[in-house]
């Protein structure tokens, strides 16, 4: 893979032949326009193909990855346009193999709800390692709140990509919940039934692990939050399931404030198997 920088006076097709590059490839991966205008300062992704297809009547996509001996998943994450969509038409040129060697591979998550667009959901999921669907929360007696993750469990089987749990202190009415935190950390029983809940959910629906978010914890609860961490791990790790813990960005370790207090990232880091900084921009 190459990086081009538009230069002033230069067109995606004089580009594609600089670089020997498909016009019809360049245009996709970078998402553009056949009439778009380059902009001067401009990033373009350039690849070069290794193995392309035409689609030939009766064909399907599950068929030609299986010709190619190929993953499905690897022939949406090749042909964007596809949308992670089966559909395709006689005479349609799909690419099978691209010539770049693979780059670093890196884990991608991304929380999503019940409501999500179906089509903007399916078009990611090739390109991601994990979804969560947000979110189980806490009802009021210290049980998981449901969640209509049907769709989106279903989408994620298709695509290949694992689902991971999300568990909250979300209440009924769609707020995270400081009381519902301490309820349920200061009661082992309750703890107990919470998490056997989860773990029945999880066995239930297929998840590949759990992500816990809880926010708004008072700080004398930060060991017990910990705790709790570590007590929902030890449970989980005999199937190979790991717990992630999202943490709120701190600059130091004493950083005062109910959002960040009980999000010990020593205690925490230990407890969990992975931690998600939930930093909202890069700067």
């Amino acid at each position: 893979m190459e990086i081009h920088v538009v230069r002033p006076g230069e067109t995606l097709y004089g580009i594609a032949v600089r670089y020997q590059a498909d016009p019809a490839i360049l245009q996709e991966l970078n998402g553009l326009l056949p009439d778009s205008v380059l902009a001067v300062g401009q990033t373009l992704v350039i690849r070069h193909v290794d193995t392309f297809h035409t689609v030939q009547p009766g064909q399907t996509l599950a068929g030609i990855a299986g010709l190619y001996g190929v993953p499905l998943r690897q022939l949406y994450r090749n042909n964007f346009d596809l949308g992670g969509q089966p559909a395709i038409q006689p005479g349609q040129r799909l690419v099978i193999a691209y010539r770049d060697p693979p780059g670093q591979s890196i884990h991608t998550n991304g929380y999503a709800y019940p409501f999500v667009s179906r089509e903007l959901l399916s078009a990611q999921l090739p390109y991601m390692s994990f979804l969560t669907p947000f979110t189980y929360g806490i009802d009021a007696s210290g049980g998981l709140l449901p969640l209509d993750d049907g769709m989106l469990l279903g989408e994620a089987r298709r695509l290949g990509t694992a689902p991971l749990m999300h568990l909250s202190t979300l209440t009924e009415t769609g707020s995270f919940s400081s009381d519902r935190a301490v309820m349920v950390l200061t009661d082992p029983a309750m703890q107990e039934a919470l998490i056997e809940q989860i773990l029945a959910t999880v066995s239930a629906k297929g998840y590949r692990g759990v992500d816990v978010d809880f926010e708004y914890i008072p700080g004398d609860q930060r060991e017990a939050y910990a705790d709790f961490i570590r007590r929902l791990r030890s449970r989980l790790a005999p199937a190979g399931l790991p717990v992630t813990v999202a943490l709120a960005p701190k600059t130091h370790p004493e950083q005062p404030g109910l959002l960040y207090e009980a999000h010990d990232y020593a205690l925490l880091g230990t407890a969990a198997d992975f931690v998600l900084l939930m930093t909202y921009g890069w700067r």
